[in-house]
């Protein structure tokens, strides 16, 4: 119950410092590249999907502790902890686009709001983060804005 709790009041993702918020964000990365296997698969046509997916999973592992490394920089552990979070309005992301197919938008565009979802929920964080994150994103987006 307090996980889903972190997804829309603010105050309770912000008290959410343990360890277990790697496999969240893990379990987060991994639901969205199910949800959208079929545009997964077009993206790396002609090429092992297993080894892909590993490399994907191995990347995005890397970017989040590289998110938690700058966090710990700037400040102390226990908000270094809480940077996995950032991605669990990611978990929505398949349900967006959804709603976002039935109302005739690309499916990209449901990146787009669980970015800004997780950005509202975690506005105090650096802006250094927070210029990582953007970038990143505009990363993600040049992939899935073909996505229909």
């Amino acid at each position: 119950m307090r996980i889903l709790k972190c997804l829309f009041v603010k105050d309770a993702f912000l008290k959410v410092h343990e360890t277990w918020s790697f496999l969240i964000a893990l379990i987060t990365f991994n639901t969205v590249i199910i949800a959208f296997w079929d545009n997964f698969q077009l993206v790396f046509v002609g090429t092992n999907l297993l080894v892909k997916y590993i490399e994907m999973n191995v990347a995005f592992l890397i970017y989040v502790f590289l998110l938690c490394g700058l966090t710990l920089l700037r400040r102390d552990v226990q908000d270094a902890l809480s940077v996995p979070l950032l991605f669990f309005p990611y978990i929505l992301t398949p349900i967006y686009a959804v709603m976002l197919a039935w109302l005739r938008f690309p499916k990209a565009l449901s990146f787009t709001i669980a970015f800004v979802h997780s950005i509202f929920l975690a506005s105090e964080h650096d802006p250094l983060i927070l210029s990582v994150r953007i970038f990143a994103y505009l990363g993600l987006l040049t992939v899935v804005r073909y996505w229909i």
